[in-house]
């Protein structure tokens, strides 16, 4: 295994979107959508969220919204796994290019690229991968549990650790990371660097005393 195939462990189609696009042009328009919504959460945040918001947002009709999302939810689903993908796929492009050899290296490349969306995704910093509104339905609950599984079975081949009891540990070093990251991106757009590097060390620390063994 690679740290490649934590993509395809990872991603499931959940069916937020009502009409899967199936044209080059229904899928920029959907993106269209989705840019909207992050920007009005980004601005709003979440609970204020409205299609009305979106479609004004967009420059799009309220019917446009709903041909393809049925209602607030599905946007913010949709949305949220998008930021999900986003998150995955640059933090497979950092450890194929640092190819850490420890598990707090891994880590750092998960954390580098949270920290880059956070600064440059609209909307980011209120989508949560301890949240389960990207996945309401998947069995495997949060983000962050959908990538335990894969990471730890990556981890374990790749770095040859013991994966007893891995994913679990991974499960819990991602929900921290998450949460003091958004404590460090919260007010700041930038990232509060104190807070970023204190996530570091807390995970670092967790990771520790886990006793993961080589």
């Amino acid at each position: 295994m690679s740290f490649n195939d934590l993509i395809n462990g990872a991603l499931t189609s959940t069916g937020q979107v009502r009409n899967e696009p199936v044209q080059a042009r229904s899928s920029e328009r959907i993106g269209a959508l989705l840019d909207a919504a992050s920007a009005v959460v980004a601005e709003v945040g979440i609970e204020r969220l409205t299609t009305a918001m979106v479609a004004e947002r967009a420059g799009a009709s309220i019917g446009t919204v709903y041909r393809y999302f049925p209602d607030r939810i599905a946007v913010l689903s949709a949305m949220s796994l998008r930021g999900f993908e986003r998150f995955l796929r640059l933090g497979v492009e950092n450890l194929e290019r640092v190819r850490p050899t420890t598990l707090d290296g891994v880590f750092d490349c998960l954390i580098d690229a949270s920290v880059q969306l956070h600064r440059t995704e609209p909307g980011y910093t209120s989508i949560r991968l301890s949240d389960q509104i990207a996945l309401p339905e998947v069995e495997g609950g949060t983000a962050a549990a959908r990538v335990a599984g894969p990471l730890a079975a990556i981890v374990a081949d790749e770095l040859g650790v013991d994966d007893d009891g891995l994913a679990a540990r991974i499960d819990i070093a991602l929900t921290i990371a998450d949460a003091l990251l958004v404590r460090a991106f919260l007010g700041a757009p930038e990232g509060d660097e104190a807070a970023i590097a204190a996530a570091r060390g807390v995970v670092s620390s967790y990771l520790a005393g886990s006793t993961v063994s080589a």
